[in-house]
């Protein structure tokens, strides 16, 4: 069992995936620089009920540990962090006394990809590329280059991390244990991601042009 300082959000980070971070309220200030000090590293959990800022916030069982790779502050005294994740944690027991939330965790270990993982990651390759290219004709935007990674289990964070949907599919992705349940899980959401993509690229080009008055 470990204890970790707790940044409630409304995001869920995964492991070994980014996030930038905007902090400005003075416990979480205090967070940061505690961390800093100490050299530990804080948790990232998804907030259940309750407000991101300035108010108290009831967290998810699990989040993720944060490791911080650089910290700009600024003048006015708040603070950009770039994070990696690293290990799942499970909430024991929050842990008062300081200005921030603390809690007495467990580590959760990933587990080594199934058989089923690789065949699945086959399938979600391919939805994730139909999703990313719809989201990029949709927004006009260029959809990313990186290439995919072979692994099941890297591949099944990169989707989590991608996949712009509701926080509680993204927090029960976190929560799966199982990496071809996960996948699964993944493929469900993105075929539904497409059909919605699909539906919206239908009617945008159908939709008559406009003509403005002369």
């Amino acid at each position: 069992m470990a204890e970790l300082a707790l940044f409630p959000l409304r995001v869920v980070l995964y492991p070994h995936m980014p996030l930038s971070l905007h902090v400005f309220e003075p416990r979480y200030q205090s967070l940061v620089r505690d961390c800093q000090e100490s050299g530990e590293r804080f948790g990232v959990v998804a907030i259940r009920r309750g407000e991101e800022v300035a108010g108290p916030a009831d967290p998810e069982s699990v989040g993720t540990v944060a490791v911080i790779r650089t910290v700009r502050p600024s003048p006015e005294g708040r603070s950009r962090l770039e994070v990696t994740g690293a290990q799942r944690f499970r909430i024991k027991e929050l842990v008062p006394g300081r200005p921030y939330p603390r809690a007495s965790v467990d580590l959760l270990e990933d587990q080594t990809p199934d058989p089923a993982a690789f065949i699945l990651a086959s399938q979600a390759r391919l939805a994730l590329t139909r999703y990313t290219g719809g989201l990029s004709r949709l927004t006009a935007r260029s959809a990313g280059v990186n290439p995919l990674p072979s692994d099941p289990l890297l591949l099944s964070w990169v989707i989590a991390s991608t996949l712009m949907v509701e926080l509680a599919h993204k927090q029960r992705l976190l929560e799966q244990s199982i990496v071809s349940h996960r996948l699964r899980q993944e493929i469900e959401l993105l075929n539904r991601e497409i059909t919605m993509l699909d539906l919206k690229l239908a009617n945008t080009s159908s939709s008559p042009p406009t003509y403005g008055r002369n």
